[in-house]
Parts: structure tokens; sequence; C-alpha cells
């Protein structure tokens, strides 16, 4: 059974350069778990996990916008390695600036705290007593009343937009993200 879930996780890597690294890291689980080296199969496994959430990571930073007209940006911050805060996953962002102005996207995905935390963003009544629902697209967000604008995507990602800009300017920003790509990870 661990034989057939280990290849369907390198059927979903693809051929990328850390390719070779996760399966490295799922055979020396497989082998270590053959000679029941529990400890050590777990830690194979850890480490292949960790760095498929680097490949997912930076699948996720691809769909970062550019800056838009007027704007400048910052290299995007690949956060997952850090991500112990939100219990594992994966997490990108990128701050831009215009004329004194600051804002910065951040994407939140693939984490068992996050996702409890969705639920309160996914229900209406208690999201609109923490801001005010409003559509990027077809995409429900809310306004914050601390200025942040936050849209829950696909269940499994959480983007948020926050700092100095005006809420127009996060709402713009927001359009520029390919929410369908993010729902199809």
């Amino acid at each position: 059974m661990l034989a057939v879930c280990l290849a369907g996780v390198l059927t979903t890597v693809g051929n990328v350069s850390h390719a070779d690294e996760v399966e490295e890291a799922i055979k020396e689980a497989l082998a270590a778990y053959e000679q029941k080296d529990y400890v050590m199969a777990k830690q194979s496994l850890g480490m292949a996990t960790q760095l498929i959430n680097q490949l997912n990571a930076k699948t996720l930073a691809e769909l970062l916008p550019e800056p838009l007209a007027g704007w400048e940006a910052q290299a995007v911050s690949d956060e997952s390695q850090g991500g112990a805060m939100f219990g594992g996953g994966i997490a990108v962002s990128r701050s831009y600036s215009r004329e004194g102005k600051k804002l910065k996207i951040s994407i939140m995905g693939d984490s068992p705290m996050l996702s409890q935390m969705m639920g309160i963003f996914q229900n209406p009544m208690i999201a609109g007593s923490m801001g005010k629902m409003t559509r990027i697209g077809k995409q429900m967000a809310m306004e914050g009343k601390d200025g942040q604008l936050t849209m829950v995507v696909a269940n499994r990602f959480m983007v948020t937009i926050d700092g100095s800009a005006s809420m127009d300017d996060k709402k713009e920003y927001a359009k520029a993200i390919d929410l369908e790509k993010l729902k199809d990870m």
C-alpha cells in the first residue's frame, strides 16, 4: 500500500529539478519501511513532503502578479520553509509600492491550522461581522475592518492583500491574480 501511495506522489511531481531529490527521499522511506525502521521512514517521507511543498511554492509564486502600471515590485518571498507557524504548508508573498503606498500579497495553503481558520472566512455570518463581504470577479472576498482584503480559494488557499494602499488598489491587484489557476493547483 505504501508503495502505491508513493508511486502516486511521484506521478504528481512530474519532471522537475527536485524530482530526483523527491524520488530519492521516497525510495529511502520505502527501504526503511521494508526494514521496519519506521523512524527513518517517517523522516524520509517528511523530507519528500517538504521538497514537494517547495515545488508547490514555486508554482504559487508564479501566480503572484507582475506590478501594475506605475507600481514597483520586490522579489517573491518563498515562506514555505517557515510554515511551522501555520502547521506546515506553503506560503509565498510579494510586496509592491507606488508613491509611498505599499501593499503585500500573500498566498498560503495546505496547512491544517489554516484550514480551520478558513471556515471562519467562508461563513458569511461570521465573516460579515469581521468586515464587508465583496466580490473579486466570481470570488468572494472580505474587506477587513483593518484594511486587509482576504479571499479563500478552493477551500485550500488563503490570499491576503494588506498594506497602506487603498482598498481600490488592493482589489485591482486581487483581480490580477489568476484565481482559476490557483483553484486548479
